[in-house]
């Protein structure tokens, strides 16, 4: 089991770092390729709980719900 804690303790720091990046503005550079690459990796499984969860004016929760969650299942295996 501590290979699938690893995967989902990884995911969640890509998680994370998704989420930070998103704060920086978009300019063309290399940070641009890696906010692109993390977003192809956590948007399958971002944005069906973001068309879920209710609209909140401009604050998306789903990357939060998300890790709460798999920071649960993590803990639980």
């Amino acid at each position: 089991m501590g290979l699938i804690r690893t995967a989902l303790m990884i995911y969640v720091y890509i998680l994370v770092a998704t989420a930070l990046l998103s704060w920086f503005p978009s300019n063309g550079g290399p940070l641009d390729a890696v906010k692109s690459v993390l977003r192809t990796i956590t948007e399958p499984v971002i944005a069906p709980v973001r068309k879920a969860l209710p609209s909140t004016g401009g604050v998306d929760f789903s990357v939060m719900l998300v890790t709460i969650v798999l920071l649960f299942v993590a803990r639980s295996i």
